[in-house]
């Protein structure tokens, strides 16, 4: 998965320098739209993937995925149920785009589906939050913990019954939580392509990216630190 990552990111970063020369040109045009949505296009495949492989990981070791090795300590205290928080992104939206997401001319209409989408999105957050947090309070016993990665790390079926017994349903529940924060998430994505305007998704994504971006590059810089005085 690390190196999978490091490709992905290397993409990333390209995908956000096309959008950023399509959205610095001169005066918008019927041409930059279309640029845009096949650039858009490229970025949610782009991001489909990272989804599909961490899903055939999480069928293997689910407990990696909630504490994936490949981002950096620092990164990872900025995760809600192993991706990014949904309602991160509508305070990205305001700040890329404007104060009730309706820059640019936007229709009352779409600024009403934007506040609609808002609240769906934050009782959906709210309820997920509150399963983890059900989950975490099991996970904190060391014992159970040690149990779930021997059995996820076991392949040969001769995991102990009372360890089946434990195991199963916390593993069964954190791939189900999983799995369901992340259609959160694409289903998020999806109606925001759908209410904003090309160019409005395009500085959305791009004030996501660089916020990514940007706390990849202080962990990396903190666990290089860290390293230096270990030494």
């Amino acid at each position: 998965m690390e190196a999978f990552f490091e490709g992905w990111l290397q993409r990333q970063e390209e995908l956000l320098h096309e959008l950023l020369a399509v959205r610095s040109d001169d005066g918008p045009c019927d041409d930059d739209d279309d640029r845009l949505r096949e650039l858009i296009s490229c970025t949610l495949a782009h991001c489909k993937a990272y989804y599909r492989e961490k899903a055939r990981l999480a069928d293997r070791d689910v407990l990696l995925v909630y504490s994936p090795t490949w981002l950096t300590p620092f990164e990872r205290t900025f995760l809600w149920v192993a991706g990014f928080r949904p309602s991160l992104v509508f305070r990205l939206l305001r700040a890329a785009v404007g104060a009730d997401g309706n820059a640019g001319g936007a229709t009352p209409e779409k600024a009403l589906a934007l506040e609609v989408l808002e609240a769906d999105i934050a009782e959906e957050e709210r309820k997920l939050t509150r399963e983890m947090a059900g989950l975490q309070e099991a996970m904190a016993l060391l014992q159970v913990v040690a149990m779930v990665r021997r059995a996820v790390a076991a392949r040969n079926g001769h995991t102990q019954a009372n360890e089946d017994e434990v195991v199963g349903p916390l593993v069964r529940s954190l791939r189900l939580l999983l799995a369901y924060a992340d259609r959160l998430r694409v289903r998020l994505v999806k109606r925001l392509v759908e209410i904003l305007r090309p160019a409005q998704m395009a500085d959305l994504l791009v004030a996501a990216w660089q916020l990514h971006l940007r706390i990849r590059g202080w962990g990396m810089r903190g666990r290089g630190a860290a390293g230096r005085a270990a030494a």
